[in-house]
């Protein structure tokens, strides 16, 4: 209850002992110090509002001196006389703050949400399912983290052509083919936030537009390095010294004309030897346009390329395995890889190769031109030989060119005349394959004992 009936002063709301219990300095007008057993001080002031009496807190002592509270206990009252409530009030205003915290939090978090390192993660997760290699989403990550960096604190609906082109400007001219990656990548992201509704569907990754705003034209584009088709024998032959089992791959593509992706994820389930020996890729496993149908591809394996099979078979048990004996291991080994990286535990290597290909061109004598280049001096590369092979049936077999494109499993250009054009031309690519691998791996080079039979120079490395 409230002690005394007269006005309170500053000396007697600072000489206010505690007691046992809280008790209360009347100070009028239903304002009122309270006093705890603690010695703490506040004020408080006492109204009726549509006939029910609330107390008010109107801070603690000193922080509110005695005029303040007052001053407080009398805008209090007003409030009473208005009709208003000052608890209620007061507590619609703290949830007000409060929810208005929350906005902010949330507001906070959503941008977050929507910065670009964000939505290129969610991009890279919705698209991946689509993706043949597990290592394109890795790919992706580590090319945005590496040149797309000032874009991925940044909202997605903020990124405007100034800030793409920052990001891809310095690695554009120096690595083309990166910043081309890149661009498109940063692209596929934009539009996946404009399709979400996080940005404009304005992507200003498009390469035209940045060409107006500064990005420099590239350079026309080179066609990947191939050796000239005369020059296969001798590059076939110096392959046989190489040691590994990545140089054998590297005679398989040459061989099948595969792509090396291909050459290096092969099965030995992917064998068939019912009427020919036979390679077959499922279609999963071949290159196309999301858009396109996958078909496997059958692929008609020459002499010397079971001999490549039975080279593999010899490397991994360490004693010379007959190409008769091909079709009994391959049904043993069933779903195993044909290529195996030297620890048995994959397939070789993106780069494995080309590798190969850099090692015959470093073995060179110190100052001799580099042996194994294209016309322009360019030393060669794994995909190249495709080139090569498709440019050894123009020159000798022309008649062969359809066979060749089926051989090479290019998508046919036409949409309409690909669905009505569904012969793989099998039979024919049959000989035409036998021709290029007596041609590109003739059995003189191995019987003349210039060279070791393919896979020789790996006998007794075991599974090295």
């Amino acid at each position: 209850m409230p002690v005394g009936s007269k006005s309170l002063d500053a000396k007697a709301v600072a000489a206010a002992k505690p007691r046992e219990t809280v008790y209360r300095l009347s100070d009028g007008g239903g304002l009122l110090l309270e006093v705890k057993p603690s010695g703490a001080k506040s004020w408080q002031v006492r109204v009726t509002v549509q006939g029910r009496r609330r107390d008010v807190g109107l801070g603690g002592y000193p922080a509110v001196s005695l005029a303040a509270a007052r001053e407080k206990a009398r805008a209090v009252r007003r409030q009473a006389v208005a009709g208003d409530d000052p608890v209620a009030d007061r507590k619609a205003a703290a949830e007000a703050r409060k929810a208005a915290a929350v906005a902010v939090l949330r507001e906070a978090e959503e941008r977050k949400s929507r910065t670009f390192g964000a939505v290129a993660g969610a991009c890279i997760v919705a698209q991946s399912p689509g993706w043949k290699n597990a290592r394109t989403a890795a790919l992706w990550r580590k090319s945005l983290a590496d040149h797309a960096a000032p874009l991925l604190a940044m909202p997605v609906a903020d990124i405007g052509r100034a800030e793409v082109l920052a990001s891809v400007e310095a690695v554009w001219v120096s690595r083309p083919a990166t910043g081309k990656k890149v661009l498109r990548r940063i692209g596929s992201v934009l539009r996946y936030a404009a399709a979400h509704g996080m940005r404009a569907n304005d992507n200003p990754a498009d390469v035209r537009m940045l060409r107006h705003a500064g990005l420099p034209a590239l350079p026309g584009g080179r066609k990947q390095p191939s050796l000239p088709w005369s020059r296969m024998p001798a590059f076939t032959a110096a392959l046989a010294w190489m040691p590994g089992v990545a140089p054998l791959a590297l005679r398989f593509a040459i061989l099948t004309a595969l792509r090396s992706t291909e050459v290096r994820h092969a099965r030995w389930s992917w064998l068939s030897f019912d009427s020919v020996p036979v390679l077959i890729v499922p279609g999963e496993a071949m290159k196309s346009k999301r858009s396109a149908a996958q078909v496997a591809h059958r692929v008609p394996l020459a002499s010397a390329a079971v001999e490549v099979l039975a080279a593999v078979l010899s490397a991994l048990l360490g004693k010379l395995v007959p190409a008769a004996e091909v079709p009994r291991r391959a049904a043993l080994l069933r779903d195993g890889l044909i290529f195996p990286n030297a620890s048995l535990s994959g397939p070789l290597s993106d780069m494995a190769l080309s590798a190969v290909i850099r090692r015959m061109n470093e073995a060179r004598p110190e100052g001799a031109p580099l042996p194994w280049r294209d016309p322009d001096g360019r030393g060669a590369v794994p995909h190249g030989f495709r080139a090569t092979f498709s440019t050894w049936v123009d020159d000798t077999r022309p008649e062969e060119r359809e066979a060749a494109e089926k051989a090479l499993a290019h998508e046919v250009a036409n949409a309409v005349s690909a669905a009505y054009r569904r012969s793989d031309l099998f039979d024919r690519r049959i000989p035409l394959m036998e021709a290029w691998a007596a041609h590109s791996c003739p059995a003189s080079v191995a019987a003349s004992g210039e060279g070791p039979l393919p896979g020789q120079a790996m006998v007794g490395q075991g599974r090295r």
